[in-house]
């Protein structure tokens, strides 16, 4: 991994440390008061953020760079799609490739072909995959050509048509996605609620034909249309790093665009002007609010549409807010257009494995709805909305005792298990954390997930990950948060501080940070110690790690706490430990077993180790020699 060197002194944040039988948990709201002078010292000293360098966590889904080029046509007396597509991918180097075909059971999808350099593959078709052996041979980077056919429901689905509204979803075979070990994830099985499948970050490049004078809103902006004839038009458009591509488009629509800083294009549908003004209204509060919370969303171009009466509840796909009109109702809308809009970050720039880890996304999103609440109308709007989430925390624990936040989308028991489990408890989940660590500190670690993680597909430990960055050390609090059954209370932010190291009067900032375990401080023995001009090996004979510096010979089995330096022994108290395959070993070894001069500063979480001065080596030369 990449040493990065910093030259200025980092002055860290002041901590208080509560001790419990199971570590170091800290709290973080109690010290806001104490850090404005620290942070505004360390932006003038620095300029950066030193502990912003930990590269993120890699996405579930390996990137094969996928690029479609799509050329379609919808033809709406036949209700149906027909298209040709060529899909660039890196070689996967395995057996097989993959495309996942996203249809109904009762309403398939055909695909006719599958070309590679002119010459058809024959391929398997199953519910939702089509297998294919892999003819890339030794080739980096290719292209394939695929035919297909899919019927469009006449019925309010999530891919379907109803009253001249069509809403066109997953209407295309899409490239198949593999972990980062290179095995292909199995589509699950699509149920009667929740959207359980996997999707590939991708460009898109899309030409889509339909009948003159219809109006559509994409995944990627209203396009530019031409004519081909009377009857017919042609749409282009074009997006990079897309989680999939929707539209929905209908004769009827009327569209306004309106424009946030700094400059996002959210184009609002609706075959009713009156309903376009109240989703505005709406769409004026949310953005804005949603920025400040999460960061900009990383793109151009956004839509929400309106769909007719009777169709999907709500439902979110790339760049897309979706809803049926039913939903003015009630005033549904100003709770579920926002739930959607928030999707844009939550589920679209950032994704999960929607099956698996769908509490990440629809927690965030729904306590997205309590920010915009508490914007627009106040605290006691938004603190009602909390209160629906705690009675549904109080069912949960009630009826379903036994589940957790790690249950997945098939193994809930029934439909409000889903809900009061995803929903409500995962809101609450991020909710309990905002309370602990501040609005301040929660505000930067969900703007650290959205620029870590943007165009991959995360789970618990990149949340903690990005959280342990907002706060300055290695934190632990969704990881196991996800997996307590739902009876238990959550468990309290734990993290071991980081601690800024300086070697010879200059701030170095190793790949596996320095960090303060209990009372002890541990430093990754290897990065810092070749900076200091260690020589650091592994002893075959003894199996040990074998450590030269200062004119000593250090030896110590891994995870141990007594060192052999020169043939005596030497009780460093606080055993090594492994850290991201980094041996960690406690301060004490580099100033009682290598004899460097080191000085800790507890409040600003600051160690200084360097070369022993002349006086520390005339003792030591004067101990050899006696």
């Amino acid at each position: 991994m990449k040493q990065i060197h910093k030259t200025s002194l980092l002055v860290c944040l002041t901590i208080f440390v509560m001790f419990s039988a199971v570590g170091v948990v800290f709290y973080w709201p109690t010290i806001v008061s104490m850090l404005s002078s620290t942070t505004e010292t360390v932006a003038e000293q620095t300029g950066v953020d030193p502990f912003s360098y930990d590269p993120p966590l890699p996405s579930y889904v390996k990137d094969l760079h996928p690029k479609y080029t799509i050329k379609a046509e919808l033809n709406p007396s036949e209700a149906k799609i027909t298209g040709s597509m060529t899909v660039q991918l890196d070689n996967p180097k395995t057996d097989q490739i993959h495309f996942y075909v996203y249809d109904y059971l009762w309403n398939k999808m055909t695909v006719k072909s599958i070309r590679y350099q002119e010459k058809s593959l024959p391929f398997e078709r199953g519910t939702s995959l089509i297998k294919l052996a892999n003819p890339m041979g030794d080739v980096e980077r290719a292209e394939f050509q695929l035919e297909f056919e899919h019927p469009v429901p006449r019925r309010g689905t999530r891919y379907g048509v109803k009253d001249d509204i069509w809403t066109l979803t997953t209407w295309y075979p899409m490239l198949g996605a593999q972990n980062q070990q290179g095995e292909w994830y199995d589509p699950p099985l699509r149920i009667t609620f929740g959207d359980p499948f996997v999707y590939h970050y991708a460009d898109y490049d899309v030409s889509f034909i339909s009948p003159k004078g219809y109006k559509w809103v994409s995944s990627f902006g209203q396009g530019t249309s031409v004519e081909l004839d009377a009857s017919r038009q042609e749409t282009h458009y074009q997006g990079q790093k897309l989680l999939n591509f929707a539209l929905v488009g209908s004769p009827l629509f009327h569209i306004e665009t309106i424009t946030f800083e700094p400059g996002l294009k959210v184009d609002i549908a609706s075959v009713d002007k009156g309903n376009v003004e109240r989703i505005k209204s709406i769409a004026e509060s949310v953005f804005p609010t949603y920025t400040e919370w999460f960061g900009p969303l990383p793109y151009q171009h956004v839509a929400i549409a309106e769909t007719s009466t009777g169709t999907t509840y709500a439902m979110e796909y790339a760049n897309m807010a979706i809803f049926k009109r039913d939903m003015h109702q009630r005033n549904l809308i100003d709770h579920w257009l926002p739930h959607e809009v928030a999707h844009m970050w939550w589920y679209n720039s950032i994704a999960t494995l929607e099956s698996k880890h769908g509490w990440i996304d629809e927690g965030l999103v729904e306590i997205s709805v309590f920010h915009y609440l508490q914007g627009r109308y106040g605290e006691q709007s938004a603190n009602t909305l909390l209160g629906e989430y705690e009675r549904d925390l109080q069912k949960l624990r009630a009826k379903y005792p036994d589940g957790s936040l790690s249950k997945t989308l098939h193994e809930f028991a029934k439909e409000e298990e889903f809900h009061w489990t995803w929903y409500s408890k995962g809101a609450l989940l991020f909710d309990n954390l905002r309370r602990q660590i501040g609005d301040d500190d929660y505000n930067n670690f969900l703007k650290r997930v959205q620029q870590n993680y943007h165009g991959s597909v995360i789970g618990a430990e990149h949340l903690d990950q990005a959280l342990g960055q907002a706060l300055q050390g290695e934190a632990s609090y969704f990881v196991p948060n996800r997996t307590l059954d739902n009876r238990a209370a959550f468990q309290p932010v734990k993290i071991e501080p980081y601690v800024t190291t300086i070697l010879n009067g200059m701030s170095y900032y190793p790949p596996i940070p320095a960090r303060l375990s209990g009372e002890t401080v541990y430093i990754p023995l290897r990065d810092v110690g070749e900076q200091l001009g260690v020589n650091i090996d592994w002893s075959e004979e003894e199996k040990m790690i074998r450590v030269r510096a200062n004119s000593r010979e250090v030896l110590i089995q891994e995870k141990d706490h007594v060192a052999t330096v020169d043939g005596e022994k030497l009780d460093l108290d606080k055993p090594l430990m492994e850290m991201k395959k980094r041996a960690m070993v406690p301060l004490s070894f580099f100033e009682q077993a290598l004899g460097f001069d080191v000085q800790y500063n507890p409040e600003q979480k600051t160690v200084k180790i360097s070369k022993p001065s002349p006086n520390r080596r005339a003792d030591a030369s004067l101990k050899t020699d006696g």
